[in-house]
């Protein structure tokens, strides 16, 4: 009975023991787990692309190419021209220089001899055109208010005593953007024959998501470009004119990054300004902790463009390319001073991942705590045994 009482309590000591191995499990990879599973044995192609950050990586990320309205579709304003287009509905007057012409309105409406005949407003059908009484099929759509008029005086000539016509645009389809997603008043937007940049339009609008949340995704003519909605608020360059018939979009899209690992407060936070650097991302998240970081074992994680990669990889290198890009690893050596400078260059940007892994040290630490549990708990149960024995 006592020996049985002794080996179940024996074994309760060590499941307690075995329990504590989870101590010994770390919040992550470490250092050398990161550069080793970059490339599996006997694998062609690397899972993903360890880069240490240097002065040249650093200069190369920060005039890499992004995401950009302005060199999408560049800076300059449309042509400041109101250009007729199919569905459009025009107010035309026809004016004639003496009584007895074609266009003979009622007596009462005569003034300084002059007669004028104001046409049912017309719109301009799928094929483009108009109907005018006399003139017959005149061409409107891809033309200005102005030219369409003159074509209407040509073919009145004949007809008309020195006919002077006028055309405006009542309702207009042609020189509207149209605006969708996130905002209050979803559909067409009139454009100013000046221009409007793409905030003023959005304004017009009634955005109204934060922008930490918004991504502005802007098609015209078949291209499509995407930017987070910091971006254009922040660099003047990227608030371009929008041209008639762009499609705007406003999606809710939170831009983030994450930390995480031996950090004071691992977590995800916000892309708070199109400026943010990687500094500032691991101070938000307190910093490293100094009893556990491996100052060595910093790394970024993230999608580059392929033609990125070719620049940060040697050459001849298979690239490991995703529908998302291709995936680099940046290494930064906190021991070197350095690399404090380089990291206040490098932007931080939506998804990415910064880790921090614990020491070797702590890792050794950790197992010889175990150990010396694992040896009270030999010598308690030894103990145990002697006492009821």
């Amino acid at each position: 009975m006592g020996k049985g009482l002794a080996a179940t309590l024996i074994s309760l000591t060590t499941s307690v023991a075995l329990a504590g191995c989870q101590v010994v499990s770390s919040r992550g990879p470490m250092a050398p787990d990161v550069l080793s599973s970059a490339k599996e044995s006997g694998s062609q192609t690397a899972n993903y692309h360890v880069v240490d950050l240097s002065e040249s990586v650093a200069n190369l990320l920060l005039h890499s190419p992004v995401a950009s309205l302005s060199a999408s579709f560049g800076t300059k304003p449309p042509p400041p021209r109101q250009v007729l287009g199919v569905g459009d509905t025009l107010s035309i007057s026809i004016f004639e220089s003496a009584p007895g012409g074609l266009f003979s309105p009622p007596e009462q409406a005569i003034v300084s001899g002059s007669r004028q005949a104001v046409l049912p407003n017309q719109i301009i059908d799928q094929a483009g055109y108009i109907d005018v009484p006399y003139g017959g099929k005149i061409r409107a759509a891809g033309s200005t208010p102005s030219e369409v008029a003159k074509r209407i005086e040509s073919a009145l000539a004949s007809r008309a005593i020195e006919p002077q016509a006028m055309v405006s645009a009542v309702d207009t389809t042609a020189n509207t953007a149209t605006v969708l997603g996130n905002v209050s008043n979803t559909g067409r937007v009139k454009l100013s024959i000046g221009g409007d940049h793409i905030l003023t339009v959005l304004a017009n609008a009634g955005m109204h998501d934060s922008e930490t949340e918004a991504v502005v995704r802007l098609v015209r003519r078949g291209t499509v470009q995407t930017v987070p909605l910091t971006t254009v608020l922040n660099v003047p360059s990227e608030n371009i004119y929008v041209y008639p018939g762009d499609t705007i979009f406003v999606l809710k899209e939170p831009q983030v990054f994450n930390v995480m690992g031996a950090v004071t407060k691992a977590g995800q936070y916000p892309v708070g300004f199109s400026n943010q650097t990687i500094a500032g991302a691991i101070s938000l998240a307190g910093g490293l902790l100094d009893t556990m970081a491996d100052a060595g074992g910093v790394f970024v994680f993230r999608f580059e463009s392929t033609e990125t990669a070719r620049k940060l990889l040697p050459p001849g290198t298979v690239l490991k390319e995703t529908p998302s890009g291709v995936p680099i690893v940046f290494r930064i050596r906190f021991s070197d001073p350095r690399s404090f400078f380089w990291l206040q260059q490098i932007k931080i940007r939506n998804n990415d991942l910064v880790y921090v892994a614990n020491a070797v040290s702590v890792e050794l630490q950790k197992f010889v705590d175990l150990a010396s549990q694992m040896s009270l708990v030999g010598l308690r149960g030894a103990q145990i045994r002697n006492a009821l024995e």
